[in-house]
């Protein structure tokens, strides 16, 4: 009996990327293939890549390289994702150890392309196939075990002038509302407890399936209604998809976790023209203050763009008091980078690198003192945390949180995303994979830190 062949995967980028990458495992699994580790061991290695910043795209040709550099006779060497779909053909033609590329919208198709690839055909395959209707099962979830990402479209429609995405995953595709709640039930069914709801703009969910409102609402409430699951996380909502209907159901079903993370991108409506993003920073605080005066408590994310072309200083003011005046719970900022194929690529007023890298420094301290009132409010409550490990604290934050050199539990709160933001260190009994009360009484600038409360205490 032959011996069952091996694979190994690296998946670099975003939680969309994470969740292809767990479907093609789970496939090659049905297929008899097993999962190694050591990539040094595999008979076939899989890159599933990243290609929407420079960056990124930086990370993921050197983990290319570095691979085929290290790759032994008779080992086969896959590229899948963004970089595949957007460079497959120079791929192929620069790296001649790779011996396979699949795309963003092709990876439902990965038995048959490693077969291609062990025959010596070199397979090449780009076309967007019929996903996202498939229901991204099986799937092995590779993420904490209480927690896991639920893709529920693929695709962008928006015309952003900086972004690469539609051209890497295609027009926007709502998955079937019985799609996600077959899969929603296996994923509690496996013991998922927690459900990141994921796409490119979740909020537009349903949009082009004759919902005109209220979509994501309804989605909300049939998921509210799955045994098992006990919080529900959005991200990436857009500001012009985002309807009353929605924040009603993030107000009033329980199960929904009280955090909103909406990428606006700037706050100058000179800027965001020039983006062709929607709206202006007065609409966005509005949108905001809705959010704050209907869902009491809730944790806002959002993220900017630094330094793109046009962005003077008056700009760059502007964004800064902005800022001040929206107080978000947790920012994020990115160097604008210029991608080839994009409408900003071509556009002036380019900014320098170094100037870009002030603006950076200077909108992140803002954005930290403004949210350090909205952090230091919350000292003194009792949060519910889903508990993830035991880890010891960074160096630069024991002396904040008091707890020493030993290892603590880590969890996460409602208002703390997976991989974007902080979450909360403590003491006291705990048990990984499942929730617990903690107090809060200091914090950082990303976390908190308190000890674990008796739930008769909590209740009393």
């Amino acid at each position: 009996m032959a011996a069952a062949k091996t694979v190994s995967f690296v998946s670099l980028g975003c939680a969309k990327n994470l969740v292809d990458t767990e479907v093609m495992i789970a496939k090659l699994g049905e297929a008899g293939w097993l999962l190694e580790s050591d990539s040094a061991r595999a008979d076939t290695i899989v890159i599933n890549t990243c290609a929407f910043i420079d960056p990124a795209k930086a990370e993921s040709t050197e983990t290319i390289l570095e691979h085929a550099a290290r790759k032994r006779p008779g080992q086969h060497l896959i590229v899948a994702g963004c970089l595949a779909q957007r460079y497959g053909d120079q791929l192929q033609s620069l790296v001649p150890e790779i011996d396979g590329i699949v795309g963003t919208g092709a990876y439902a198709g990965i038995v048959e392309l490693l077969e291609d690839a062990e025959a010596g055909r070199r397979p090449l395959r780009l076309d967007f196939e019929a996903e996202p209707e498939h229901d991204f099962l099986p799937r092995l979830v590779t993420t904490p075990r209480a927690t896991a990402y639920l893709k529920i479209a693929e695709g962008c429609d928006h015309p952003c002038t900086f972004c690469i995405i539609p051209q890497l995953r295609g027009a926007f595709r709502s998955r079937s509302e019985e799609s996600i709640l077959g899969e929603a039930r296996a994923l509690a069914n496996a013991g998922t407890k927690e459900l990141i709801l994921i796409a490119q703009d979740s909020s537009m969910w349903g949009r082009d399936r004759g919902y005109r409102r209220g979509g994501l609402a309804s989605l909300l409430e049939r998921l509210h209604a799955v045994d098992g699951i006990e919080w529900i996380r959005l991200l990436y909502l857009y500001p012009a998809t985002v309807d009353r209907e929605l924040v009603t159901a993030i107000a009033e079903l329980p199960k929904v976790c009280k955090y909103m993370d909406m990428p606006l991108q700037h706050a100058h409506p000179e800027v965001l023209r020039a983006m062709k993003r929607p709206s202006n920073g007065e609409r966005y605080l509005e949108i905001l203050n809705e959010f704050r005066e209907r869902v009491p408590g809730i944790t806002m994310r959002s993220t900017f763009i630094v330094g793109f072309p046009g962005e003077t200083d008056r700009h760059v003011d502007y964004l800064e008091a902005w800022l001040h005046r929206a107080s978000l719970d947790r920012v994020g900022f990115f160097e604008y980078s210029a991608e080839e194929g994009t409408p900003a690529a071509a556009l002036a007023g380019g900014v320098a690198a170094r100037e870009r890298r002030k603006r950076l420094i200077r909108l992140r301290e803002a954005a930290r003192t403004a949210s350090a009132q909205a952090r230091a409010a919350r000292l003194g409550t009792t949060v519910r945390v889903l508990v993830e490990d035991r880890r010891a604290l960074p160096k630069s934050e024991r002396a904040r949180s008091g707890f020493g050199t030993g290892s603590v539990w880590f969890g996460r709160s409602e208002g703390d995303a997976p991989g974007v933001d902080g979450g909360v260190y403590f003491t006291g009994s705990a048990a990984a994979g499942e929730f617990t009360s903690v107090a809060l009484d200091a914090c950082g600038p990303f976390d908190y830190y308190g000890k674990a409360v008796a739930r008769e205490l909590v209740e009393a």
